[in-house]
C-alpha cells in the first residue's frame, strides 16, 4: 500500500511537472470551453429564434403569443377511444365522457422542436472530440520535446475531421442508447447498464490518442478496437496507475482540510467569523485551481500511458520503473 501511494504521488508530480513545463497546455480547456459555449449559443439561437418569432397573431411581448407557441410546437395528448383532446393537460373540449387511454402525437412542428436538444447534444459531442484531439496532439508533442502550439493543435484536429465526426456520432449514439435504456429499467437493470457504461468508457479510454497518432484511421469501430487493444496488450491492476492518480488528488484535498479546520478553530476561539469565511473562500479557490490543474495533468498522464504501452516511449520526468507500476505488461507477467 505504501508503495502504491508513493507511486501515485510520483505520477501526479511528474504529470504536473510536464504541465508547468508547457503552460500553454493550461489554455486548451479554456479555449475549448469558450469556443463550445459560443458555438452552442449560435446553434441554439439559429434553431430557437425562428420558433419564437413564429407569427401567432399576437405581439412578441404578449403572454398569448407564448401560449400559442406552446400549443403549436409541443406534442398533444389525444384520447384514442373518444374525441376528447387535451393540450398540455388542459381540457379543450369533450364530446365523449369515456376516457380509456391516451397517446402522444407529435406534429411536424413539434418534431422540429424535439430535435433541437438532439442536435445540440451531437454538436457538443463533436466539439468535445475536436478540441480533445487538438489538446492531445499538443500533449504528445510536449512529451516528445516539442513546443506547444494552440494553432498547430487546431490544425491537426481539422485534418482529422472525418475521424472526429465519425467517432462523435458513434460515441454520442452509444451514450444516448445507454442512458435511454437505463432510464426505463428497474433499479437492478440500472446497475447493469451503469456497468455497461463503465465498460464502454474503459474500452474507449484511448480513443482520442488513437485518432491523434493514427490519422488514417477514420472508422470509429476500428478506433474503439485500437483503444481496447491497448488495454488488452497491457494493463495495470485495474488501471492501478490511473486510479492511483485520482487517489493522489483526493489525498491533496483531504490534506487541504487541515488548515481549513485550523482556521475554523481559530475563528471560534477569537469569535471572528471573517477568519473562517476568508479561509473558506481561499480554500474553494484553491480547490477549483487544483481540480483544473489535475484535470490537465490527468490528460497528460493518459497520453503518457498510451505512448508507453504502444510505442515504449518514456518521457521525462517519468521512468520505466515508475510507468511499470501503472502498466503491468502481460508479456512480463507471463
Amino acid at each position: 500500500m505504501i508503495t502504491r501511494i508513493s507511486t501515485s504521488w510520483q505520477l501526479l508530480k511528474a504529470s504536473v511537472s510536464i504541465t508547468f513545463r508547457h503552460p500553454k497546455l493550461l489554455w486548451f480547456p479554456v479555449v475549448a470551453t469558450a469556443a463550445t459555449a459560443v458555438i452552442a449559443i449560435f446553434f441554439l439561437s439559429a434553431l430557437a429564434v425562428p420558433l419564437a418569432l413564429h407569427d401567432t397573431g399576437y405581439k412578441f411581448n404578449q403572454k398569448e403569443h407564448w401560449v400559442a407557441l406552446e400549443k403549436y410546437y409541443l406534442p398533444q395528448s389525444v384520447d384514442r377511444h373518444s374525441t376528447k383532446i387535451l393540450d398540455n393537460g388542459r381540457k379543450l373540449g369533450v364530446t365523449s365522457s369515456t376516457t380509456t387511454s391516451q397517446s402522444w402525437t407529435l406534429t411536424p412542428h413539434g418534431a422540429y422542436t424535439a430535435s433541437i436538444p438532439v442536435i445540440l447534444y451531437f454538436v457538443s459531442m463533436f466539439l468535445a472530440t475536436f478540441f480533445n484531439v487538438a489538446f492531445y496532439h499538443e500533449i504528445i508533442a510536449a512529451l516528445n520535446g516539442d513546443t506547444v502550439s494552440l494553432r498547430r493543435g487546431l490544425a491537426a484536429a481539422r485534418s482529422r475531421l472525418p475521424a472526429i465526426l465519425a467517432w462523435s456520432l458513434m460515441a454520442g449514439l452509444v451514450g444516448w442508447a445507454i442512458r435511454f435504456v437505463e432510464q426505463r429499467l428497474p433499479f437492478g437493470g440500472r446497475i447493469v447498464m451503469a456497468l455497461v457504461g463503465l465498460a464502454w468508457s474503459i474500452a474507449a479510454v484511448f480513443a482520442i490518442p488513437v485518432i491523434v497518432r493514427e490519422p488514417e484511421t477514420t472508422n470509429p469501430i476500428r478506433v474503439l478496437k485500437q483503444s481496447a487493444a491497448t488495454l488488452k496488450h497491457a494493463w495495470g491492476e485495474g488501471l492501478a496507475g490511473y486510479v492511483g492518480f485520482s487517489t493522489a488528488v483526493f489525498g491533496l484535498v483531504l490534506v487541504s482540510l487541515v488548515p481549513l479546520a485550523a482556521a475554523g478553530l481559530l475563528a471560534y476561539a477569537l469569535s471572528n467569523g471573517w477568519i473562517f469565511a476568508i479561509s473558506a473562500a481561499l480554500w474553494l479557490i484553491g480547490l477549483v485551481g487544483l481540480g483544473y490543474l489535475s484535470g490537465v495533468a490527468r490528460n497528460v498522464f493518459r497520453c503518457v500511458l498510451y505512448q508507453y504501452a504502444v510505442e515504449g516511449v518514456v518521457p521525462e520526468p517519468y521512468n520505466s520503473d515508475l510507468l511499470d507500476q501503472a502498466w503491468k505488461f502481460k508479456s512480463n507477467a507471463n
